[in-house]
């Protein structure tokens, strides 16, 4: 049985009704408006959406036909770091490892501070430019064949995608205002509607956004951390923008930019004693507003109910990171769907993969957030008031000394996203790796000059997106059966 409402009840709906054998019966209880928190998960999808979403029945032409949704290849943060920085978080397929070294070593042995010249997908996007990365390598388009892509969306179009993927022959709907638990000794027995009918179910699947209205009942505790707001607004587009979204800092928090097919979506994001300052960002008012506590939950599966999502954690949509979270706990719930009423064993390895995934996504936000020349602004004095964890500690000082990445186990994000970050904002090793001085420096030299000239060559014949966008919808047009 699945409750709730909203971008994570729909994809978590949809994925199951198209995975799940048809020996295994699905409720879906309508229940609660998360429009408002599904802010939260952000307006860009990395590149494992492209899988997850083929996996829940939806098709990448039926995005781009039946959506506003772009194409994106990453994030830019502008005047971020230091106040001065800017770079953009794209994303990007395993950089060149040569001779046992890894690529940002010889980067800076030749003492180049900046790693976006050599990233194909920065340059389309600080273009305005997209095109589908080659599955191939081809003439001229190699360094295009090492970037990813992923989606600028809005959550209420996007989760409306998801419910129309969902086998409506395999899930029963119902529509509830308010429920009631009905206990036993496995965890919920059944749930009771305001009508008075009574539903039992063996596994309970909480997707009611941060009010957690069915797993917060059967003892799963909140750790609560910093509150923030959030507010959205929609402008007309006469004209697609750029594949990126932009991320600005200001007194009152942060605000994003994110080109979509008709309008542009600008997102607010908080500190609550901030909100007067953050709703002038919205000239013709906001559309939707919201309050949400950042922190996580003591279990996201307790007893027979599994939090998925916003259920079980909110973490700030700074980066990719919560929508990211949501398709792994959608996954990891398919993986571990119980094969009896004893869920001990499944429930304990769900909820020491959905712990770990939350503090290392969080590890990631605050390697953002980890920098100085900020206002002394309620925001911000939150932020700077958060203790350090030892593993971002860990994995900071030890790049800055000597360019090593540190990785824990089935980190959300990768290598690649980690050595762009820390280069975006400055920090560079105080020493690279003495085997990558093995090679002749004017061998490396060339390299890399060969390379930067690459991503140039590669990227100067692009289309626009815009152009790439309206050529490709028209063709899904003409070619639909």
């Amino acid at each position: 049985m699945i409750c709730g409402g909203g971008l994570a009840a729909h994809i978590t709906v949809a994925m199951l009704s198209r995975q799940l054998p048809a020996t295994i019966g699905i409720t879906f209880v309508q229940l609660g408006d998360t429009s408002g928190t599904d802010l939260f998960y952000g307006s860009v999808a990395g590149p494992t959406a492209y899988a997850f979403n083929r996996s829940a029945g939806l098709e990448e032409p039926k995005l781009v036909l039946e959506s506003d949704t772009a194409f994106s290849w990453g994030t830019k943060y502008d005047h971020w770091a230091s106040g001065s920085r800017s770079w953009i978080q794209c994303f990007q397929l395993p950089l060149p490892i040569i001779d046992g070294v890894m690529f940002h070593h010889y980067v800076v042995q030749q003492g180049v501070a900046q790693l976006e010249p050599f990233l194909a997908a920065a340059a389309a996007a600080r273009k305005g430019a997209f095109v589908h990365p080659p599955q191939k390598p081809g003439a001229g388009q190699e360094p295009l064949s090492r970037s990813e892509y992923g989606y600028q969306f809005d959550a209420m179009s996007y989760g409306g995608l998801f419910d129309a993927c969902t086998d409506r022959g395999r899930v029963r709907i119902v529509n509830a205002t308010t429920l009631e638990i009905e206990r036993d000794e496995s965890g919920i027995a059944a749930i009771l509607l305001a009508s008075g009918e009574r539903i039992a179910g063996d596994l309970f699947v909480d997707c009611t956004g941060p009010d957690a209205l069915v797993v917060s009942r059967v003892g799963s505790s909140f750790a609560a951390r910093r509150k923030l707001g959030a507010a959205i607004s929609h402008s007309p587009s006469a004209q697609l923008g750029a594949p990126m979204r932009t991320v600005s800092p200001t007194s009152f928090g942060w605000r994003s930019e994110t080109p979509l097919r008709g309008r542009r979506a600008r997102l607010t994001v908080y500190h609550p004693d901030s909100t007067a300052d953050a709703l002038q960002e919205h000239p013709d008012g906001a559309e939707r507003t919201c309050e949400i506590t950042l922190g996580r939950r003591s279990d996201a599966w307790c007893g027979n109910c599994v939090a998925i999502g916003q259920a079980a954690y909110v973490v700030e949509p700074l980066s990719t990171a919560p929508l990211l979270l949501l398709e792994r706990d959608v996954e990891r719930l398919m993986s571990l769907i119980p094969s009896s009423t004893d869920m001990s064993i499944e429930r304990r390895e769900y909820n020491r993969q959905s712990a770990e995934d939350h503090e290392h996504a969080e590890l990631f936000t605050r390697a953002i957030l980890e920098t100085d020349h900020f206002p002394d602004t309620p925001y911000w004095q939150a932020v700077r008031a958060e203790p350090t964890n030892e593993k971002f500690a860990r994995k900071i000082e030890l790049f800055q000394d000597r360019g090593l990445l540190v990785s824990y186990d089935l980190e959300p994000f990768n290598p690649e996203d980690w050595t762009i970050l820390h280069f975006g904002m400055g920090r560079g090793p105080a020493r690279h790796d003495r085997m990558a001085d093995r090679a002749p420096r004017d061998r490396v030299q060339g390299f890399l000059a060969r390379m930067k000239r690459d991503v140039e060559k590669a990227v100067a014949s692009l289309p626009s997106h815009a152009t790439y966008m309206a050529e490709l919808s028209r063709y899904l047009t003409q070619n639909r059966l």
